[in-house]
């Protein structure tokens, strides 16, 4: 497998002193439509594949204080007989899908949301915080 060529910036070859060269052809402002958009294209999704000789599916990892990881370690423990979570990646899967399956059901009429790949989800701290 390649890797993909780098990506490059539209902020290449700009100075932050000189003020920005503008186009030599002005661009034209869209043709207003009488027609709504049909709907916003949905954006293009790589499968989740694992890797050539792996076992695992790829590894997702999120923030969280450690008083909660204990907790959820002490729930895992106390009740892998009688619930069946063996593992913290099985029972963390389980509870994040028990919760997608409720926003779907209360927001897409049960339908999947469309996918999203890991890289297009919004990152940073959001505006206003």
């Amino acid at each position: 497998m390649t890797r993909p060529a780098p990506r490059k910036s539209s902020l290449a070859g700009s100075s932050p002193v000189a003020p920005p060269v503008s186009s030599p052809e002005p661009q034209s402002q869209p043709a207003a439509s009488a027609e709504p958009a049909a709907a916003v294209a949905a954006p293009t999704v790589r499968p989740v594949t694992k890797k050539a000789g792996t076992k695992y599916p790829p590894k997702v990892s999120f923030y969280q204080d450690p008083e909660d990881t204990a907790r959820v370690r002490g729930a895992i423990l106390h009740t892998q007989l009688t619930e069946g979570s063996r593992s913290l990646s099985a029972f963390i899967n389980h509870a994040v899908m028990a919760e997608v399956e409720r926003l779907e059901a209360k927001y897409n009429g049960g339908k999947p949301f469309p996918a999203i790949g890991a890289r297009e989800m919004p990152q940073g701290r959001p505006m206003g915080e």
